[in-house]
């Protein structure tokens, strides 16, 4: 048995510049973001020849099937087809998470992540982070074909505070952000989420953006120039902490410009209403639609925030630094099993 955790992000500035069709055309491109403490968790484990089934699946449906071929999950199914081998035995995959899915803190990533790491760590293979998030992009890209971005599976493999760049060649290059932990402590104790209580298909989403991206050049260009921008505010200790916010206004309405599904009239008005009431800054996280609303604000602020947004859920996290990470591992129960075939 293994257990994976790993961990969810927030993404502050950049997002979009990290689709290949954007920065494989030579384009700059890079993110800010952070990992934080709420995770997702995969067990895997090895299940014995006595059900009448190969393979369970437990995510927001319990899946039971004989063959890899029948498995609804599309991650669980893309790794198994791709990583697995002929094996007298089948598996069971259980999925847990702080935080619901779908709710723009890059959980589906996350997931990626973390059902490789368990998988391969589960025949006891190992690999550096840099291949985990690249498999883990080549599996939802190229396999999967889903319309994403690359930010998320280098954030979950890697962890931290730190600014991605992508380059033409699919190729990319992780540096943290060089903050004090005092700096990077007050921005923490000023950052507050709201769950709008509605989640969204990032996919969806995403794909509207990709057939604008040609008509939206001015916008990504001035999106990744942000990411610079607020590096320097994080890095450089004489510049007000205050500035973060402000840009991150300034993010969301580029943001809301990719696309007229980005967000809707309920969560401009509770944007508007969390700045009335003393946020200084803000953005929905992911790809828009739903999820979680951000919002930089001082604490002698925070509670007026909190009341204006009621009944919207606030959440208070913290950042981290591991990036996915195997919590447990008891190869005992990987034993005494028949040696007969039984492939799926």
């Amino acid at each position: 048995m293994i257990i994976v955790r790993s961990p969810m992000r927030v993404s502050f500035f950049g997002g979009g510049t990290d689709h290949p069709t954007w920065f494989r055309t030579g384009e700059s491109a890079s993110v800010l973001s952070t990992t934080i403490d709420k995770y997702l968790y995969v067990t895997l484990r090895k299940l014995p020849r006595v059900f009448d089934f190969n393979y369970r699946v437990s995510w927001r449906i319990i899946e039971e099937t004989r063959s890899i071929s029948e498995i609804q999950h599309p991650i669980v199914k893309a790794v198994l087809n791709n990583y697995g081998e002929e094996h007298n035995w089948g598996y069971e995959v259980l999925y847990n998470a702080d935080l619901p899915a779908q709710s723009g803190l890059g959980s589906s990533s996350a997931f990626t992540v973390a059902m490789l790491k368990a998988y391969l760590g589960n025949h006891g293979k190992i690999g550096s982070k840099h291949f985990f998030a690249r498999e883990a992009i080549r599996i939802e890209q190229d396999l999967l074909k889903e319309p994403v971005g690359s930010q998320d599976q280098i954030a979950a493999a890697y962890g931290g505070l730190n600014q991605i760049r992508f380059f033409a060649d699919s190729s990319f290059f992780v540096e943290p952000v060089l903050i004090s932990p005092e700096r990077k402590r007050t921005l923490n104790e000023n950052l507050v989420m709201f769950f709008t209580g509605f989640t969204r298909s990032a996919s969806k989403i995403e794909g509207e953006k990709i057939k604008e991206i040609n008509n939206k050049t001015e916008e990504l260009r001035a999106i990744h120039d942000m990411v610079i921008e607020g590096r320097e505010i994080l890095e450089d200790s004489s510049r007000d902490l205050n500035d973060f916010g402000c840009l991150l206004h300034e993010a969301w309405m580029r943001k809301r410009a990719l696309s007229s599904n980005v967000s809707n009239g309920a969560l401009d008005q509770a944007y508007d209403a969390a700045l009335e009431a003393g946020a200084i800054g803000g953005k929905l996280l992911g790809a828009g639609g739903g999820g979680f609303l951000l919002f930089y604000v001082e604490p002698h602020n925070r509670q007026a925030v909190i009341d204006r947004l009621k009944p919207m859920v606030d959440m208070s996290f913290g950042f981290e630094n591991s990036g996915a990470s195997v919590v447990l591992y008891n190869p005992d129960l990987e034993t005494n099993y028949d040696a007969s075939s039984r492939h799926a």
